[in-house]
């Protein structure tokens, strides 16, 4: 409890000598100057007004004198820091940062995560997301996780027209003893004028093998799948789980193309992004 208060007009800043019962812990807690108010009302004969150059010296439990500003934001007091050093008071689980006039100032952590005054880190719900994580960053321990990395692949027409000599590479390769394996594939066509014609069944495949011809890493997509859109569309293939046969020589550290078996696709103009979903795993 406050037992005495006031203020010294004679010096500049305004010294506030305080008096108090309370310990450090209950004077720098949010609402304390209020739940003192019918004291501080007794103790001034009227209700206290803070002037902004108020700095306040306070003799609290046990024993203690130290300097300290009213914040009237929380309703407590902060302490003052040492000579070129940070408050000795800070609210709970809030951390120290630099504003925009290079002032640390204690603020709470907020967006993606949150601290508690305990020092625990909790992420929040979905914020790490796929733009946040690198290609090949993530490394998974067995084949029974399955949190899926994705990427992004633009095929221009010419590519789709070519990939039968000249597959395009999907994925990078991951590092020594890591496998690709693939989740699914969606197709984004965006049509422009002429449908895709000939051509032959299309797959990911592990390496840079010409004509469709190296170790599938995905499912098919028909090339009649492919020559029939004439208007943007969405095409899916599949994922590795139901096609992988491949030895480990020919998959362990192998980028991932896709390419077309039987003949190159002739006609077409339209372009597409690849949204592949896919794990690096690491077996054992």
């Amino acid at each position: 409890m406050i037992t005495s208060i006031k203020r010294e007009f004679n010096l500049f800043p305004n010294i506030v000598g305080i008096v108090t019962t309370d310990d450090l812990a209950v004077i720098t807690t949010a609402d304390y100057f209020s739940s003192q108010a019918v004291e501080v009302e007794l103790l001034n004969n009227g209700v206290w007004q803070w002037e902004n150059e108020d700095i306040v010296l306070i003799y609290y439990a046990t024993a203690q004198i130290g300097w300290f500003t009213y914040d009237a934001s929380t309703d407590a007091f902060v302490s003052v820091a040492a000579n070129g050093g940070l408050s000795n008071t800070l609210p709970s689980g809030d951390i120290f940062v630099g504003n925009s006039s290079n002032v640390a100032t204690a603020v709470t952590m907020s967006g993606d995560a949150t601290i508690s005054n305990t020092g625990a880190l909790t992420i929040g719900a979905g914020a790490i997301t796929g733009s946040k994580i690198a290609a090949n960053a993530v490394d998974y321990a067995n084949l029974a996780l399955d949190v899926a990395a994705s990427v992004t692949v633009a095929l221009t027409a010419a590519q789709i027209n070519g990939m039968y000599a000249t597959p395009v590479q999907l994925i990078a390769a991951p590092g020594a003893g890591k496998l690709i394996v693939i989740d699914s594939i969606l197709w984004d066509v965006a049509f422009v004028s002429a449908q895709y014609a000939a051509g032959g069944a299309i797959a990911a495949q592990y390496g840079n093998t010409i004509h469709g011809a190296g170790p599938a890493a995905s499912g098919t997509l028909a090339a009649a799948t492919l020559n029939a859109v004439a208007a943007s569309s969405f095409l899916g293939e599949s994922g590795s789980s139901a096609v992988l046969d491949v030895t480990k020589t020919a998959s362990l550290n192998t980028a991932v193309y896709i390419s077309n078996a039987t003949a190159a696709f002739t006609t077409g103009d339209s372009t597409v992004n690849l949204y592949v979903r896919y794990r690096i795993v690491t077996p054992a």
